[in-house]
């Protein structure tokens, strides 16, 4: 019987079984042992998925391809998704005559990407960052001749949807760390800003999902593409990351070596097997479920195999998280000084100020005014005994 109110996913899976489900035993396990139901819930979708690179180190593919069991492109088989353009994996290649794109779409890329943008329904993936510069053209980055950032405006007005998988799409992440200069920009955010993301410079109007990480998991792109697909209501925060995945707690709160934190056990080198705070671990600053979902088919994630978390999640990457192997506490703020240095500075101005207005009430005789008043309240008490 159909779920009416969320959905059917197939005989005796909803939608939100199947969602409650792959939240719990990760994608691949999910579609080991459920595939038939995924397959059914999904069976008359023909989306097509659209895949761009931008600037960005193609990690995030590696990290989609290397989804466990069942690998991923089979996994994309099962739910029905065309994986339709994708420049590192697709066999076509630009050809051109004289400028001109020449020959048919099954041996050339950008009238293929042409005829799909205008004559399908897809999903826009973005991987890397938009860059804008120079001067707004976004010259510094081209494809077949073309401003990357002119190619994401026509795939991104007519998108049915926009997955922005990795930090770099999602906040502009490396790209735009300080001392660049080519005005890299996240899809729909760039940094904490929304009205710098691409779609705002623009002036796009389309919805668009974040699955950052440096790279993202495979199962936040899958399971992400699966909700789309489905046109789910996902829980978004407030810089659009699905919150089952970039929820309230942070990575320290499930970190396997919590127990050595609460303990103060903490390692001052590397390869030590305690906590990693003192070595410059940003776990307590980082939102996603790295410690429960886990890498490499569930295996480990960053701390366990020792290295400190980067907050590689989080909008101001890496720019607010440098140096990457140093306490946030010791981060310079301003010109040479830390935060526990101007916690401490903060702290002294207190206590100085309070010092201050003390001398300053001797100084003009406030301490003078209050004894005569008190000495002026008494004489009246006097005169109105009796």
């Amino acid at each position: 019987m159909e779920d009416k109110e969320h959905g059917s996913c197939g005989p005796g899976l909803s939608r939100r079984s199947f969602l409650t489900m792959a939240g719990a035993v990760g994608v691949g396990a999910l579609l080991c042992s459920h595939a038939p139901q995924v397959a059914a819930a999904i069976e008359n979708s023909s989306t097509k998925l659209v895949w761009l690179k931008g600037a960005g180190c193609g990690g995030c593919t590696a990290s989609f391809l290397n989804g466990g069991n069942p690998e991923i492109l089979s996994a994309l088989g099962k739910i029905k998704l065309d994986l339709a353009y994708h420049e590192g994996l697709m066999a076509q290649q630009g050809i051109f005559v004289e400028g001109v794109a020449e020959n048919t779409e099954a041996y050339n890329s950008i009238l293929k990407l042409r005829n799909i943008i205008n004559n399908e329904k897809y999903i826009l993936v973005v991987e890397g960052a938009i860059l804008n510069g120079p001067d707004g053209t976004g010259k510094y980055s081209m494809i077949g001749g073309r401003p990357f950032k002119d190619i994401f405006k026509d795939a991104a007005s007519g998108a049915s949807g926009i997955l922005a998988v990795g930090t770099c799409a999602s906040f502009g992440g490396i790209s735009k760390a300080s001392g660049s200069d080519i005005d890299a920009r996240g899809v729909g955010y760039t940094g904490t800003s929304r009205i710098k993301g691409m779609l705002g410079e623009l002036g796009i109007n389309n919805k668009v999902v974040n699955v950052p990480g440096c790279p993202a998991h495979p199962d936040w792109i899958l399971l992400t593409l699966a909700d789309m697909i489905m046109d789910a209501d996902m829980e978004l925060d407030m810089y659009h990351r699905p919150k089952a995945f970039f929820g309230d707690s942070s990575v320290h709160d499930s970190c396997p070596r919590r127990g050595y934190f609460d303990r103060a056990e903490r390692d001052t080198g590397f390869a030590g097997g305690k906590c990693l705070y003192e070595m410059g671990c940003k776990g307590p600053l980082a939102h996603a479920d790295c410690p429960v979902r886990r890498w490499n088919g569930g295996v480990n994630m960053c701390t366990q195999s020792g290295g400190p978390c980067i907050a590689c999640v989080e909008p101001e990457f890496p720019d607010a998280f440098s140096p990457f192997f140093s306490k946030a506490e010791n981060r310079e703020i301003f010109s040479g000084i830390d935060v526990n240095t101007g916690a401490k500075i903060i702290l002294g101005a207190s206590v100085l100020g309070a010092g201050i207005h003390a001398i300053k009430r001797l100084a003009i005789g406030e301490s003078y005014r209050d004894e005569l008043d008190s000495r002026e309240k008494k004489k009246d008490d006097m005169k109105r005994r009796p």
